[in-house]
């Protein structure tokens, strides 16, 4: 199949599609705080919130979807799709019941867990309606996801960004409908509403993304036989094996760069507020390099697929693509620095300030490359055990207690941000060795 072949077009063309999906994801939570500004700070202050204990959630659940992503991406390269997707979405749906199961639990202990946290009482109701109505809809999200996931796996890639602009559009249709019209009238608070049309909009990306895969599928000629318990059992446990692992590792990856942040909050406002805008302009900056990341995991899938790939040949290859238009966004990025922090900037805005922090970011950027390819590679090869306990030991041991002294006791900022490369390094090290020993021979390779 064309698209499985590791080109120079093939990978530039799906990673360019990652990057728009990127940034059109982002505005989901846009469109929502933009909807909800004219009720009042206190309603914006409570979906940005709330949308932030969502967001630590799905990144969890994403690693659900990746296990099954990798596998499908193993299929595909081998072209065994037809036989092999039943089993892997007969898995995937019980991990889905299991999220949703969690989600639950979420949504129940938000309220006392925020209480407990020292957020003020008038604001938690609010942030729990937001999250529990949210939580509700989580099984929709995992499902999209691995939907969306099979879509540009199979060579479908362009229907996946249709299917998110309709829910782009939905959504924002929807938070009008149920905050400013007799909607409102359905729900509890206007953060119930906001949380009601996201989950609306994604129960309708299901199914667009649902039908438009069966129709891909059948125009590929393929028809999916039922398959046997004990091949969706067998599966299951190898996703249940591997999807918490690479789950907690985002979710590490996401406190390690939240909870630092927080410290800064402590310090002077203007000190804050210069880099909130430098956090905005690296994580936009990260698009890039994210969605060569995900071109790799594909990628590299479909070459463990096919028995006679020079899988080390194509690890270098897959490196040598990633890194060049990772290291084009670097340098665009810092020669666009000064306009870039404008554009973000309010008044009295340290521009300095902003700039000196980026940089700061920029410091590990080698590392983060190695340590986020090599993290991801890994995941194909089902090393979610790995991942975890890397990820965890490193993110609790050393990110948040370096950027805790950096802030209370040094009084730097800087280092606070840049410290993080120190965990980074480590973990890029582990990455490494683990991953030397998963491709030294061709029968572990073949495992995967």
């Amino acid at each position: 199949m064309q698209h499985t072949q590791l080109t120079a077009r093939n990978y530039g063309s799906f990673a360019s599609l990652i990057v728009v999906l990127g940034f059109a994801t982002t505005g989901v939570g846009a469109v929502d705080l933009a909807m909800i500004a004219p009720k009042g700070v206190q309603h914006v202050a409570a979906v940005g919130q709330g949308d932030l204990l969502v967001t630590g959630v799905l990144a969890f659940f994403l690693g659900v979807v990746e296990s099954f992503s990798s596998r499908l991406a193993l299929a595909e390269g081998e072209r065994t799709t037809a036989q092999r997707l039943p089993v892997l979405a007969g898995a995937l749906l019980v991990m889905v019941v299991l999220c949703q199961l969690l989600a639950f639990g979420v949504a129940a202990f938000s309220e006392p867990a925020l209480t407990l946290l020292g957020q003020k009482g008038d604001i938690v109701p609010l942030i729990g309606d937001y999250v529990s109505t949210r939580m509700l809809g989580a099984a929709f999200v995992v499902l999209y996801y691995g939907l969306n996931e099979a879509l540009k796996i199979c060579g479908a890639r362009n229907m996946s960004l249709v299917v998110l602009l309709v829910g782009l559009g939905l959504n924002a249709v929807l938070d009008w409908a149920f905050l400013y019209t007799g909607g409102q009238a359905w729900f509890a608070s206007p953060e119930s509403a906001v949380a009601a049309s996201t989950v609306a909009a994604q129960l309708v990306m299901v199914v667009l993304a649902g039908w438009m895969f069966a129709v891909r599928m059948r125009a590929r000629g393929q028809r999916w036989a039922r398959p046997s318990r004990r091949a969706v059992t067998e599966e299951f446990l190898g996703q249940l094996r591997t999807g918490p692992g690479v789950g907690a590792r985002h979710l590490n990856d996401y406190a390690g760069s939240v909870v630092p942040v927080m410290f800064i909050g402590a310090t002077d406002v203007q000190v804050l507020a210069a880099a909130l805008v430098a956090t905005k302009i690296y994580t936009l900056f990260c698009r890039f390099p994210q969605a060569c990341f995900e071109a790799t995991f594909v990628f590299y899938g479909y070459s463990l697929g096919r028995a006679d790939t020079d899988h080390a040949a194509t690890v270098r290859t897959l490196r040598r693509y990633a890194a060049a238009p990772t290291a084009l966004a670097a340098v665009l990025a810092i020669v666009a620095l000064p306009w870039e922090v404008d554009l973000f900037a309010g008044e009295g805005l340290d521009h300095g300030l902003a700039q000196l922090f980026f940089l700061a970011y920029m410091l590990y950027l080698p590392a983060y490359f190695f340590e986020q390819m090599l993290g991801r590679m890994l995941t194909v090869h089902r090393k979610g055990g790995l991942l975890f306990t890397a990820s965890t030991t490193l993110t609790y041991l050393v990110t948040i207690p370096l950027a805790w002294v950096s802030v209370f006791v040094f009084h730097s900022v800087f280092l606070a941000i840049a410290s993080k490369g120190v965990a980074t390094v480590a973990l890029a090290y582990i990455y490494w060795r683990a991953f030397r020993t998963a491709t030294r021979s061709p029968a572990e390779v073949r495992v995967a």
